[in-house]
C-alpha cells in the first residue's frame, strides 16, 4: 500500500481567542475506496465520514480509544460505519458499494445516495469498553449535518465544522475537513467572522485550493495562530489472520467439518476494511480438532 501523506493538525488557544483542527484523510480514503471497490458514490460518502471522523479523533485521550460514526439511512447506499482511533488508524465501509443508478450521473452527489432521513450514532470505545454513546438527529443525513449536530448539542460546544469530499472517476479527489471553535472566553467576534465564510461558502473553497494547514490558515487570515505538530492519519485496520481464525475456531467441530466437507476454503471477510482471509479444508479439520471434540462414530478413550 503507498504511503500515506494524510495528516491531523490542531491548534489556537484561548489566548488567542479560536481553535482549529484541519484533517486531509484523501489517500485513506482512496485506499479504502479500492480495497471495497466501491464506485464514484460510495467512495465520496466513505471520503466525507472519514473526515468527519478524523475531525472528532483530536478528542481521544486513552490507549487504543477510537471514535466511530454509525449511519443508518433511507437512502440506496443504506448506511456507513467508519472509525478513528487515537494512533490514526483509519477504517470503514459504506453498506452498498455499487450505486448503479447514481454513479453513471454527470454530477456525482452524497445526498441522493443517502436520502433525507437516517440514524446516526457516534460512540467512543476503548477494547472492551464503550466510554460513551451519543444518538444524532439524521435528517437530512449528511456527515457534515451530523457532525455539527453532536458538536453543538452533545459536546455543547460552540464549533462548527465543514466537510469537502470531491469525486473522481473511481473514487476520490480529495477529502478534508475543518473544526473552528470558539473556547469559552474566546473570540466571539474573530468565531462569527469565520461562520460567515461558511455561508458564502469562501471557507469551503479555501479548504479545497490550500496546501495543507497552514496554508489552510493563511487563506482563511490566521496565519500565526498556534499550530501543533501535525499527527498523521493512515488507512489500517486491527483485523488479522490470528482475528479470522478466532472466528472460525468459535464455531462447533460439526460446523467445522461439514464446511471442510464441502471442499471449498472457508472465507472470512473483514466489513471495515474490505480484507479477505481464507482457510483450506485441512485448516478446518485441525480446528474442530483441537476443539476435544472427536468426529462422531471416531475413536474414543472409551
Amino acid at each position: 500500500m503507498p504511503k500515506s501523506s494524510d495528516l491531523l493538525q490542531t491548534g489556537g488557544s484561548v489566548r488567542q481567542g479560536i481553535r482549529w483542527c484541519h484533517a486531509d484523510v484523501t489517500d485513506s480514503a482512496r485506499a479504502l475506496a479500492q480495497a471495497h471497490l466501491c464506485g464514484p458514490t460510495a467512495a465520496l460518502v466513505l471520503g466525507e465520514a472519514l473526515a468527519g471522523v478524523a475531525l472528532l479523533s483530536q478528542e481521544l485521550t486513552l490507549p487504543e480509544e477510537t471514535v466511530a460514526l454509525h449511519l443508518r439511512v433511507k437512502g440506496p447506499i443504506q448506511g456507513v460505519v467508519v472509525e478513528a482511533a487515537r494512533d490514526g488508524a483509519l477504517r470503514g465501509y459504506p453498506q452498498v458499494k455499487i450505486l448503479n443508478d447514481l454513479d453513471g450521473s454527470e454530477e456525482v452527489l452524497s445526498a441522493p445516495a443517502l436520502g433525507q432521513a437516517g440514524e446516526a450514532q457516534i460512540l467512543r470505545s476503548v477494547p472492551g469498553r464503550l466510554v460513551s454513546r451519543a444518538a444524532i438527529d439524521a435528517a437530512p443525513p449528511a456527515v457534515e449535518k451530523i457532525v455539527n449536530r453532536y458538536l453543538n448539542h452533545s459536546l455543547q460546544r460552540t464549533a462548527f465544522a465543514v466537510i469537502l469530499a470531491l469525486p473522481y472517476v473511481d473514487g476520490v479527489d480529495l477529502a478534508r475537513a475543518v473544526l473552528v471553535e470558539c473556547p469559552p472566553g474566546g473570540d466571539r467576534r474573530a468565531f462569527a467572522r469565520l461562520r460567515a465564510r461558511v455561508e458564502d461558502g469562501s471557507l469551503a473553497e479555501a479548504l479545497e485550493m490550500a496546501d495543507g494547514a497552514q496554508g489552510f490558515r493563511e487563506e482563511i487570515g490566521l496565519p500565526d495562530i498556534d499550530a501543533e505538530p501535525p499527527r498523521p492519519l493512515r488507512f489500517a485496520c486491527r483485523c488479522s489472520p490470528e482475528r479470522a481464525q478466532a472466528a472460525l475456531a468459535a464455531l462447533k467441530p460439526e460446523e467445522l467439518r461439514d464446511m471442510a466437507a464441502a471442499g471449498r476454503p472457508a472465507d472470512i471477510f473483514c466489513h471495515l476494511c474490505g480484507r479477505h482471509y481464507a482457510f483450506e479444508t485441512g485448516h478446518l479439520l485441525l480446528l474442530a480438532d483441537r476443539s476435544g471434540h472427536p468426529p462422531a462414530g471416531g475413536p474414543s478413550d472409551a
